[in-house]
């Protein structure tokens, strides 16, 4: 099963890159979205990808989505168990990244991270362990 390739617009406004390529979508064509005025607990599984920007307590897992935490969103007592993470809120858990974790330069991370790549962009905060597969 294949998903479709879907972007956001980084912290600067800015389109990102989603297979080398620049492009804008529509917040419509998002799989998943926890907005910044609701606390949700529990676990969620998702297959292509969700963004969060409010408060989330509990277990993400998708083995094939990308999972991304706006400025300002809090996940706590996490288990987050994704292909692609990216960070720009704050996290307090553990992250499995089977592909990559990207850290922004708002991201405030504690807990442990496995990823086989770690991108950590200047300003972003970590503590925490991290082990590469």
């Amino acid at each position: 099963m294949t998903t479709q390739a879907v972007t956001s617009r980084d912290e600067r406004g800015q389109p990102t890159l989603v297979n080398g390529h620049r492009t804008n979508v529509n917040k419509d064509n998002w799989l998943g979205f926890v907005g910044d005025v609701v606390n949700f607990t529990g676990e969620v599984s998702f297959k292509s990808m969700l963004r969060i920007d409010g408060r989330f307590c509990g277990n993400v897992t998708s083995p094939d989505g990308t999972l991304i935490v706006s400025t300002g969103a809090q996940v706590t007592k996490a288990v987050i168990k994704v292909a692609v993470a990216k960070i720009n809120g704050t996290v307090e858990g553990d992250i499995l990244a089977s592909k990559e974790l990207v850290l922004g330069r708002t991201a405030n991370v504690r807990g442990h991270v496995v990823a086989p790549a770690l991108v950590v962009e200047e300003g972003a905060q970590f503590n925490g362990s991290c082990r590469r597969i």
